[in-house]
């Protein structure tokens, strides 16, 4: 299909089809394209966990308020925004072999590096400031995992993540990554109904200023 299809046939799914498995194939190849998402200083701030196995997401289940879709859905994924992004060791491991490849020279890798080592800087000292940048960088990500997936033939819904410090002591998740958001992935099982009202155009967006 094309994206506009793929745009417009991509619907939250309210439930899935039961023992419909995926496989680590189907995520990699979702995944191969997810990880072209764009992010600041292409820090690439995200991670997942991708939770298949039937006891771990019942685990999950129960700390989402019994939401039935996670039962039902092949997987279902956490997707956190990792703070140590910010890292210079990290940032070394992304554009070091950009200096090697000769894609950038000496100057300009030593000027991106210090450009970078400012604005972590600045997402340091504010604890708030830093947690909204892994939200916006972690949404976009997330975005082009679920429009991925349609593309294989996957539906996916986006939820809240719930009690986040019981989820993270469930699944070993370390203090540096974030849990934003959680995305159930699998066969719909339900019929597609018409989409819920979309504003028009003109009622959202404005040109040059309010």
């Amino acid at each position: 299909m094309n994206f506009e299809e793929l745009v417009t046939s991509r619907h939250s799914a309210d439930n899935f089809v039961k023992d419909e498995k995926m496989t680590e194939e189907d995520f990699e190849k979702i995944f191969k394209l997810t990880k072209l998402a764009p992010s600041a200083y292409n820090l690439q701030f995200t991670d997942y966990l991708v939770i298949t196995d039937d006891e771990k997401k019942e685990r999950v289940k129960e700390l989402s308020y019994n939401q039935y879709k996670i039962h039902t859905a092949s997987a279902v994924i956490i997707v956190m925004g990792n703070k140590n992004s910010i890292e210079i060791s990290e940032v070394e491991k992304l554009y070091s072999p950009m200096k090697m490849l000769k894609i950038i020279d000496e100057l300009e890798y030593e000027m991106t590096l210090d450009h970078i080592k400012g604005y972590a800087e600045d997402l340091k000292a504010d604890r708030n400031k830093l947690e909204l940048e892994l939200v916006r960088n972690t949404g976009i990500h997330a975005m082009l995992f679920m429009l991925s997936a349609k593309h294989f033939g996957f539906d996916t819904c986006p939820m809240h993540v719930h009690n986040v410090e019981q989820l993270r002591q469930e699944f070993n998740i370390p203090e540096h990554l974030l849990p934003v958001m959680m995305i159930t992935i699998g066969k719909s099982v339900n019929k597609i109904r018409p989409r819920g009202y979309r504003k028009l155009v003109g009622e959202f967006v404005n040109f040059n200023g309010y």
